[in-house]
């Protein structure tokens, strides 16, 4: 009787804690990084002098590693002996040889040590490089794929992802340079798809709630940005699994060296301290497909296309803007007229949960594009100057969508008589989608 009594205790005090169990905070993991490999790829070695730096660079400025850089550059062959010289380390009867050699890389025993004591191994590695002079765009073009690999060497060099970028460079006198562009262009995409691996994600939890706003545990110690969204998790178990769900949703409006302040957009829940929050990656940009109507104009329809720098910026936010007055596109004969408005501005985004207004003011230039096929030739004429005011309302459909309506006011004032080119402008009204990316 006396021992059930104690079974009976134990039991409840186990599921006292598990209900009350901690939220989960993200601390900095330990990463090795290989220099990039590239062998059997004729690529310049002057082009790879900073590429090194610049991957190590992205693990930094996520703030949530500690690196060890590795000097060595691994082939795709040496890469996989690599990984199973991880695998057999980790049996008893295994005798550590006096070098290691993985393709074209030496590594001493003291040099394999270290990089097995760092939780994940991270090693890029070329796998296709196409550079080449086009005729056609008078231009020279690299491609170049990169597979990032990365090796889980606490769980026996298990391989935890592997993400392929590809990447792009083009230059009209130098071939040298077209490839360093490519080579340039690979820190930009492996930052969001290191945040997009589940294992690098960050979790927290709220530390207190004020209304709306709420502070959080993590920083500028972890990288943390303004603009950075959080899900809110409700923790649950159905017969001991897992069946956790996303609630709610938060944006980072501060950041602190330790706490981070956020605006809750909406949550079904009740939130307080120690709610359980988990990092959204997003690549840094809000992108909108739309349609304006200039009134009373010869270009009254305008669809478009808007890009909105989101990571890095709460209130304010900087955009791009293209659009095509459709009213302005003209052809005779083999002659086609394609009219782009372009233009580069500022919002203020005023958020008030799943609804939010944004007023905005951008400054632009209009460029015909002409095609004659019976001389083969494109040539681009700039046609006119303008500027635009307008106002948005938005409401936050779910986590990765909104809907708006844009009121406003647009001029585009004519630079050039080229083709009966006129000014136009007038009252502006629209609507469209944002997709979060």
């Amino acid at each position: 009787m006396k021992n059930r009594t104690i079974a009976i205790f134990a039991f409840v005090f186990l599921a006292a804690a598990l209900s009350g169990a901690q939220p989960q905070v993200s601390q900095k993991q330990d990463v090795a990084i290989f220099a990039l490999g590239y062998y059997g790829w004729n690529i310049p070695a002057q082009n790879l002098a900073s590429i090194d730096g610049e991957i190590q660079k992205v693990f930094s400025d996520l703030g949530r590693f500690t690196i060890l850089g590795v000097s060595q550059r691994l082939s795709s062959g040496g890469l996989d002996r690599f990984i199973n010289v991880i695998r057999q380390a980790k049996q008893a009867n295994f005798v550590m040889p006096e070098k290691y050699q993985f393709g074209e890389a030496f590594l001493t025993p003291a040099e394999f040590n270290k990089l097995v004591g760092a939780f994940i191994v991270v090693a890029p590695v070329v796998v296709e490089f196409n550079s080449f002079y086009n005729s056609k765009n008078l231009q020279y073009e690299t491609n170049i794929k990169t597979n990032i690999t990365f090796i889980d060497v606490a769980a026996g060099g298990s391989v935890l992802a592997m993400k392929t970028l590809s990447t792009s460079g083009t230059d009209k006198q130098n071939q040298a340079k077209s490839i360093s562009s490519a080579i340039s262009s690979i820190p930009g995409q492996l930052q969001f798809e290191v945040r997009s691996i589940p294992e690098f994600q960050i979790s927290t939890r709220i530390l207190t709630t004020d209304g709306s706003t709420i502070k959080l545990q993590l920083g500028e110690n972890m990288g943390i940005k303004k603009g950075d969204e959080y899900a809110v998790i409700q923790k649950k178990t159905v017969e001991g699994f897992d069946d956790s769900k996303e609630v709610g949703l938060i944006v980072v409006k501060d950041v602190g060296k330790e706490v981070s302040s956020g605006q809750v957009l909406y949550s079904s829940i009740s939130l307080g301290k120690d709610a359980q929050l988990r990092e959204i990656p997003r690549q840094g940009a809000d992108v909108d497909l739309y349609v304006h109507s200039i009134v009373g104009t010869v270009a009254a329809v305008t669809p478009g296309f808007k890009a909105t720098a989101s990571r890095g910026f709460y209130s304010f936010r900087p955009f791009m803007v293209a659009q095509v007055p459709l009213g302005l596109m003209n052809s005779f004969l083999s002659v086609a007229i394609f009219p782009v408005n372009v233009l580069l501005g500022g919002e203020m985004v005023f958020n008030m949960g799943r609804l939010s207004v944004a007023p905005s003011a951008a400054l632009g230039l209009s460029y015909y594009h002409v095609t004659a096929t019976w001389v083969n030739t494109d040539t681009d004429f700039l046609s006119h100057i303008g500027a635009q005011v307008s106002g948005r309302v938005a409401y936050l459909f779910n986590r990765n969508m909104r809907v708006f309506v844009d009121v406003g006011y647009e001029t585009w004032i004519a630079m050039s008589t080229f083709w009966g080119n006129v000014s136009y402008g007038g009252p502006m009204l629209g609507g469209g989608v944002t997709f979060k990316l």
